[in-house]
C-alpha cells in the first residue's frame, strides 16, 4: 500500500479526536514511521501545502470508506433502513466533528477572484481622502511613537495595500451548495443498490409496456433525490454539539437520530408507493387507449378497406 493511503486509512479512528485536519494526518505518520524527522514536509510533499488539500483527501477517504461499512456481505437483499443505520452509525463515530466533513464539502476546491481595476481617476480621488489617526491610550503613547502612530494615512496608501496582498485581484466569498446533495447522492445510490438491484441477474433487462426495453426512468432519479433528502435530513441530528459535561463514549445524538431515520423513511417509502401506484395506473390508461386504438383501426378497416 502507498504511503499517502496508509496514511489515510490510519487517520480514520484519529478523526474524532483529531478532525478531519492534518494533525490527524501527522499523527497517522508518527505511528507508522516514528523515525521520520519533519513530518510537515512529508504531508506537504503528499497532499500539498496547506490544510484545505490534505482535508478534503480525508474527508474523501471517510466516505469512500462509509460507503463501505453500509454493505453487510449478505448475498440476500438488505433493508432500507438497516443500510442507512449502518451508515448513521459509521458517521456517529465522528462525533462532533461530523460538521467540518460538511464544511469541507461546501468549501470550493478554488476561490474564485476578479481582476482589481487599475483607475488612476480613482485613485487620486482616493488620495485626497485623509483617514484619522487610529487611537492610542496616552499610557501607551511615548514620544518615539506618538508621531507614527498619529500619522494620517490615506485611502489611496491603504489600497495599494489590498493590491499588493491579493495580487491584484478581489477574492469573492463562495460556497458550493451541491457538495453535501452530491454526498447524500452517493449514499442513497449505494444504499438503493443494495437493496434492490445486489441479487438481480445482470442479464435481466427491464421491459416497458410495449416490451421495449428501458434504461432509468424518472422513478430512478426520484428514488434517489428522494432518499438523498431524508438522509440529509436524518444526519443533520448528528451536526449539533454535545451536551456540557457529557461523558458519554457514544455519540449522545445517535438514538434520536435513528428515531429519525426510521420516521423519515417511512415517509419517503408513502411518497413512493404514491408515486408508483400513479405510475400504473398511466400504464393502464396507456394500455386502455392502445385497446381502443387497435379497436376502432380494426373496425375501420373491416367496413371502408
Amino acid at each position: 500500500m502507498a504511503l499517502r493511503q496508509q496514511l489515510l486509512s490510519n487517520s480514520l479512528p484519529l478523526i474524532s479526536s483529531h478532525s478531519f485536519a492534518r494533525p490527524a494526518l501527522i499523527q497517522s505518520l508518527r505511528q507508522i514511521k516514528p523515525e521520520v524527522q519533519n513530518p510537515d514536509a512529508v504531508i506537504d510533499t503528499l497532499f500539498g501545502t496547506g490544510s484545505v488539500a490534505s482535508s478534503r483527501a480525508l474527508v474523501e477517504k471517510w466516505e469512500e470508506e462509509g460507503l463501505k461499512s453500509m454493505n453487510s456481505s449478505k448475498e440476500t437483499e438488505d433493508d432500507l433502513e438497516e443500510v442507512l443505520k449502518r451508515r448513521i452509525e459509521y458517521s456517529s463515530k465522528a462525533g462532533e466533528h461530523l460538521v467540518e466533513a460538511y464544511a469541507n464539502l461546501t468549501t470550493p476546491s478554488s476561490t474564485p477572484s476578479i481582476p482589481l481595476p487599475s483607475l488612476p481617476i480613482l485613485r487620486t480621488l482616493l488620495s485626497t481622502i485623509k483617514i484619522p489617526p487610529s487611537y492610542v491610550p496616552p499610557v501607551l503613547q511615548s514620544s518615539s511613537s506618538s508621531s507614527s502612530n498619529r500619522k494620517s494615512n490615506s485611502a489611496s496608501s491603504i489600497l495599494d495595500q489590498i493590491v499588493s496582498t491579493t495580487n491584484h485581484r478581489i477574492p469573492l466569498l463562495s460556497i458550493n451548495p451541491l457538495g453535501p446533495l452530491g454526498y447524500a447522492w452517493r449514499i442513497a445510490d449505494e444504499a438503493l443498490f443494495l437493496c434492490e438491484q445486489k441479487v438481480k441477474a445482470k442479464a435481466l433487462i427491464k421491459k416497458g409496456y410495449w416490451n421495449e426495453p428501458t434504461g432509468p426512468g424518472p422513478e430512478w432519479y426520484t428514488k434517489r433525490i428522494g432518499l438523498s433528502i431524508v438522509y440529509l435530513a436524518t444526519e443533520s441530528n448528528l451536526l449539533q454539539p454535545y451536551p456540557a459535561n457529557s461523558l458519554s463514549t457514544t455519540n449522545p445524538h445517535l438514538e434520536k437520530t435513528l428515531l429519525a431515520l426510521r420516521t423519515n423513511l417511512q415517509r419517503y417509502k408513502s411518497t413512493i408507493s404514491n408515486l408508483e401506484r400513479s405510475e400504473e395506473n398511466m400504464g393502464e390508461v396507456a394500455g386502455f387507449i392502445d385497446y381502443v386504438a387497435k379497436s376502432w383501426g380494426g373496425l375501420i378497416t373491416s367496413r371502408y378497406f
